[in-house]
């Protein structure tokens, strides 16, 4: 027998072996217990977590009592043999010609089964025409004919179609239903693994059933059944967690120097790039739920322990969001292009930039100003005061420079020390654009604060 690939050798074929679709099970049981089967379906989620094979399990429900692998029935659909369960992949046959075929076929009655069921799988792909030649047959088709339109992008189905239907939404499997899943394969599979490398598949994952099996084959065939977290994120291409949070500081640093070498060293050592700055994408957002102590049954968030996020307390949250929001639409262009490495350093040369922008340290030393005694300030003050007098009447001692540019008088000083401790971005932004190289970064790239200022 030709090998099976886990993801095929473990996919579901009853209600009870699907995981974490609950929600869609009881309306799918609801519809065959009250005999009231819907005509068309729209079964919509992200990848690999059971759209497809719920269909098929869905088909063997309304046309067989006993859904099992012993039922004949049932085992030609799991194998593709039955002639009443056509499975269509639409990415291929997306032209109206072959939706003309389907309709054609819809009219002839079940030759073995009670009921035809038509399977289009990645719906959303077919041409408008090829829509438009569905329409009539989705909303009246023949006696005992269900159509299950399987889709990622839902929101690409024409309303006319999705009208017509009766639309379950499928979600993202969460990181318990993926551990478990993986646990149970690798018992059955004798494969040695550790908590940390299932907690890594299932991030990995990203919800996605099928894909957390197929990173599970990948590793257990190239490590000898023997998962160790060292060596997996090795296989993957993943870098370590302390490259990711090193980097991190050093772009809200503004370290532009540092930060370009940490990405040369990733670069070096055969790591993917993209994977990379996808870490760091999803590791700021963690700083961001932490900070803000978000409760989430997201499982791609991870909320950091106190050591790690002890090392961003300083960093004001405002700067972090900033840096999370144009890395986010740096990323989709980073992912897309054909020249990728040159585009994630410009990226990690824009959020450097950006983070010396917003100068969080100086706000941060500000905040820390106002606690210190109106007496101590006068002080300060006055001995700024009195050593810019002494140096102007001295012709033999040159002015400070710093002086100078801070105030000539006390009142000029204190106005300039007050406009510190309440900085005033519109007042003082004509200062901050003297840099042409600034000016002209944040007039290229689409810095939202910059454009916020520009409409005040």
């Amino acid at each position: 027998m030709s090998y099976i690939v886990l993801a095929r050798k473990y996919r579901p074929k009853t209600f009870k072996e699907v995981i974490g679709q609950e929600t869609p099970i009881t309306i799918l049981e609801s519809f065959i217990s009250n005999n009231s089967i819907p005509h068309a379906l729209i079964f919509c989620g992200s990848r690999g977590i059971g759209k497809t094979s719920m269909a098929r399990i869905f088909a063997k429900a309304i046309n067989s009592n006993e859904i099992s692998e012993d039922s004949d029935i049932a085992s030609d659909i799991d194998n593709g043999k039955c002639l009443d369960v056509i499975e269509i992949d639409a990415a291929s046959n997306n032209g109206v010609d072959q939706i003309r075929e389907v309709i054609e076929i819809s009219n002839y009655s079940p030759i073995k089964c009670s009921h035809k069921v038509f399977i289009i799988d990645e719906v959303h792909m077919l041409s408008k025409a090829a829509f438009n030649a569905l329409l009539k047959t989705l909303e009246e088709p023949n006696k005992n004919t269900v159509f299950i339109l399987a889709t990622t992008e839902v929101e690409k189905i024409p309303l006319t179609i999705s009208s017509r239907c009766q639309v379950i939404n499928f979600k993202s499997l969460n990181a318990e239903k993926l551990n478990n899943l993986i646990e149970t394969v690798c018992n059955n599979e004798k494969i040695i693994i550790d908590n940390d490398s299932i907690n890594l598949i299932s991030q990995e994952a990203n919800g996605s059933a099928r894909d957390s099996l197929s990173i599970l084959e990948l590793l257990s065939n190239s490590l000898d059944s023997e998962i160790s977290f060292s060596e997996a994120i090795k296989k993957l291409g993943i870098a370590p967690k302390n490259k990711v949070i090193e980097i991190t500081k050093e772009i809200l640093d503004s370290n532009t120097k540092k930060a370009l070498e940490i990405i040369s060293e990733i670069r070096k050592s055969g790591l993917d790039s993209k994977k990379f700055i996808n870490q760091i994408l999803y590791f700021i957002r963690n700083i961001i739920y932490s900070k803000l102590n978000v409760d989430t049954e997201d499982s791609s968030v991870e909320i950091l322990n106190d050591k790690v996020l002890a090392e961003f307390e300083n960093y004001n949250l405002h700067e972090i969001e900033n840096i999370f929001d144009n890395l986010i639409n740096s990323y989709e262009k980073i992912y897309k292009s054909s020249n990728s490495d040159v585009l994630i350093e410009t990226t990690i040369i824009k959020l450097c930039l950006i983070s010396d922008y917003f100068k969080i340290e100086d706000l941060n030393n500000n905040d820390k100003s106002k606690a210190v005694s109106t007496d101590s300030k006068k002080k300060v003050k006055k001995t700024k005061s009195n050593n810019l007098k002494k140096n102007l009447l001295n012709k033999d001692v040159e002015p400070n420079k710093s002086d100078i540019i801070n105030g000539s008088n006390d009142t000029n000083l204190e106005n300039n020390e007050a406009s510190h401790d309440n900085f005033n971005f519109k007042e003082n932004k004509d200062r901050l654009f003297e840099s042409k190289s600034i000016k002209n970064l944040f007039e290229n790239f689409d810095c939202r604060i910059l454009e916020v200022e520009k409409e005040n």
